[in-house]
């Protein structure tokens, strides 16, 4: 027999109150035993003598509006269906579904498909159709509310898809007249509120602040490498300063609004136009859909830029609290990688009124990104006992090239090679700079033998190198924003003197916050100083990496406290700011305890 169903069989089960691949199977049944299938008597009990209520079907795909409905491919990271009552949804889809680039073939065509070898992996074909949604009630126009329901409550976050297209429709006031004829479509009108990414630039991706701080296990922090002009950028367009914007490096996207928006470029200076004229960045910006907006390359110091767009990014899912990208381990974000041609940014439809006042960050106001940078950092956690005096004083006389491997994951500098103060690691390797695992800080010196290499906010959460300095949190930002070719110095400041430096960022961003919102005035804000270094900087005064020792007596070893960032990897171990903790006698066997003895926490600044 046919096995295949007609495209609207699931109309008629609900009309009908009958499941028809159930008689398929009881019919096989009958034939197979030699009754010759269902007896009529049985069939003419199950016909009703019309059908009961109205039902209606949309068929979910994959595919983007913006590009003619062509398939989009990717992975489903969020899958969430509505299901009211009178609802049924036959999908083969869920969170973490891989929609494949190969379509075209029936189920028919795959199960007698020569090129198909199931066994070696080899090319499987998949329909980018998602699901058949339908709604059965007692009046058509009662299934065409709650089909809407359906649809318009529906969320996946991936590949783009028709979900809103079908909302649309229903919509339409000839559609819900029942007037619409064979070429409704062709003049049907539907924009959909979303960004099309025309061009992805050299590297731009989705991230949110703060990322992902809490996570460890493997995962980076993720979050923008800038925090102070993405937060902003996010303030100039009406959103909290944590949500979801683009991270732009060295050379912009291409973008094309199909909705209106507000928006906000904020950062390093780059080359932006919109519809082929220049715009300012720092300013917000009201986009009428159809203008395009294209962001060139770097014009100045500085590497990184941000992309504020009012509401954010509704199709970008949530992965552990967070939209950040990941690209390194690929989660979070749009697909877990940077933007590419072919991209849809959903966008919210509704704009306040308050926004079209143009509203632009002062001159005095905007950071400098200069070619060289002083950089305030703490000492430690690994320098004392482990590099020598020389090597210490070192670090911080150096002037330090970048690196032309210099990103999210990691900074690397050029510069002299320390001596050690030890012949080897120990326990912890073969080399002198091996030490035991322990948790990574983010914005540490880290030595991977000989070579220095800055640990930005994409950088391993756990490995086992020494670690010499620590860049200060208030300086985050100013570390985002060095790039290959500029150079750099450490400037040593006390854990007061960090405390102060990051109240003082604090409250220069809440000030900013404040006045976007109309509750203070941004002429009045008084802009970040960079000319003059903290006190402990100059006067030496900026403590030690060793905040406490305690001697070995008896059976107990010698230990010792050094100051370290917080350690994601502890997380539920011990409470949110510790100390690390040095014991110097034969680590544990066991994992859980070595990682307690190696490693804890006090937050630097």
């Amino acid at each position: 027999m046919n096995t295949r169903l007609q495209v609207e069989h699931g109309i008629t089960e609900l009309c009908y109150d009958v499941d028809l691949v159930e008689l398929m199977l009881r019919q096989a049944d009958a034939e197979l035993s030699g009754k010759k299938g269902l007896k009529k008597d049985e069939l003419k009990k199950m016909q009703p003598t019309a059908p009961k209520g109205a039902a209606i079907e949309a068929r979910v795909y994959a595919e983007n509006p913006a590009r003619n409905y062509a398939p989009s491919p990717g992975t489903l990271q969020s899958v969430q269906w509505k299901e009211p009552k009178g609802c049924r949804i036959d999908t083969w889809v869920k969170t973490g579904t891989i929609v494949s680039s190969h379509y075209g073939m029936s189920f028919g065509e795959f199960s007698r498909s020569q090129s198909i070898r199931l066994k070696e992996g080899a090319l499987i074909y998949t329909d980018p159709l998602l699901a058949k949604v339908m709604f059965h009630a007692s009046t058509r126009k009662e299934a065409i509310q709650g089909m809407h329901r359906c649809l318009s409550e529906t969320r996946t976050c991936g590949p783009p898809t028709n979900l809103d297209f079908l909302a649309s429709i229903l919509e339409d006031p000839t559609f819900a007249g029942g007037r619409t004829l064979t070429k409704f479509l062709t003049e049907f009108k539907y924009t959909p509120a979303a960004i099309d990414v025309i061009g992805g630039g050299a590297y731009t991706q989705v991230q949110d602040y703060p990322g992902r701080p809490t996570m460890g296990r493997g995962f980076p922090h993720a979050g923008p490498m800038d925090p102070l002009a993405f937060q902003v950028a996010n303030y100039l367009v009406g959103n909290p300063g944590g949500k979801e914007g683009l991270e732009i490096t060295l050379n912009g996207p291409e973008l094309l609004f199909l909705g209106p928006a507000v928006v906000a470029l904020c950062g390093a200076p780059m080359d932006v136009k919109l519809d082929g004229k220049a715009v300012a960045m720092w300013t917000r910006l009201k986009i009428s859909a159809g203008q395009k907006l294209s962001i060139g390359k770097t014009t100045g110091g500085g590497c990184r830029s941000y992309l504020a767009v009012y509401g954010g990014f509704s199709n970008v899912a949530e992965w552990f609290g967070s939209k950040a990208t990941s690209p390194g381990v690929a989660v979070g974000g749009y697909q877990g990688r940077q933007l590419a041609s072919g991209d849809l940014l959903a966008i919210t439809k509704d704009l306040p009124k308050d926004l079209s006042k143009v509203l632009s960050l002062p001159e005095g106001l905007i950071p400098k990104y200069p070619d060289r940078w002083d950089i305030l950092a703490m000492v430690g956690p690994y320098d004392e006992g482990y590099l020598t005096p020389e090597d210490v004083q070192m670090i911080y006389d150096t002037t330090w090239q970048i690196s032309h491997n210099a990103a999210r994951g990691g900074i690397r500098l050029i510069g002299p090679k320390p001596k050690w103060a030890r012949s080897d690691g120990g326990e912890g390797g073969a080399h002198p700079s091996n030490v035991v695992e322990y948790g990574y800080p983010v914005g540490t010196l880290n030595w991977t033998g000989d070579d220095p290499c800055i640990f930005p906010v994409d950088c391993p959460d756990f490995g086992g190198f020494v670690s010499s300095t620590t860049i200060i949190k208030a300086d985050y930002w100013r570390l985002g924003q060095m790039k290959a070719g500029d150079s750099m110095r450490y400037r040593r400041v006390s854990l007061s003197d960090a405390l102060a430096v990051r109240r003082r960022v604090n409250e220069f961003l809440e000030q900013v916050s404040l006045a976007c919102s109309g509750k203070a005035n941004l002429h009045g804000i008084e802009p970040l100083d960079y000319s003059e270094l903290p006190p402990s900087a100059s006067s030496g005064d900026f403590g030690n990496a060793i905040i406490h020792r305690v001697e070995a007596k008896g059976n107990q070893p010698s230990t010792l406290y050094r100051q370290v960032r917080w350690v994601p990897l502890l997380r539920g171990l011990l409470p949110p700011k510790y100390v690390l903790i040095d014991i110097t006698r034969t680590l544990l066997a066991s994992f859980f305890e070595l990682i307690f003895f190696r490693a804890a926490t006090i937050t630097f600044s």
